[in-house]
């Protein structure tokens, strides 16, 4: 379960978050997640499911079961490779570079319509 405190860490500090944040968001110490991203300790099945909700992922993306976050559901959306990976990469961002892109996108959009 190394790789799924590993991939907790990545989503935890993507979302601007301490382990203190997380842990009161689980009802859980701050030294219980630090345990869940050291591998030391598991937790629940209910508390992973709680997880990959709270961060919108699926859990095999959370248990390294699939390389990307993006859940096979939406795969089936019809959108192409191209971008359901620039989605994944999305996802690997920060909020703060995420509200950047969406910053230059709207400057693009604005662009296009003058």
């Amino acid at each position: 379960m190394k790789q799924f405190g590993q991939n907790l860490q990545k989503l935890r500090t993507n979302n601007n978050m301490t382990q203190e944040d997380l842990g009161k968001l689980l009802n859980v110490t701050q030294s219980t997640i630090a345990y869940y991203e050291s591998g030391k300790k598991q937790p629940s099945l209910e508390t992973i499911v709680f997880i990959a909700d709270y961060f919108r992922v699926s859990v095999d993306y959370l248990l390294d079961r699939m390389d990307s976050f993006i859940s096979p559901a939406l795969q089936t959306t019809g959108l192409s490779q191209e971008n359901l990976d620039l989605l994944d990469r999305l996802n690997n961002l920060t909020d703060a570079d995420r509200k950047e892109i969406q910053s230059y996108i709207q400057f693009k959009e604005r662009s296009k319509n003058n």
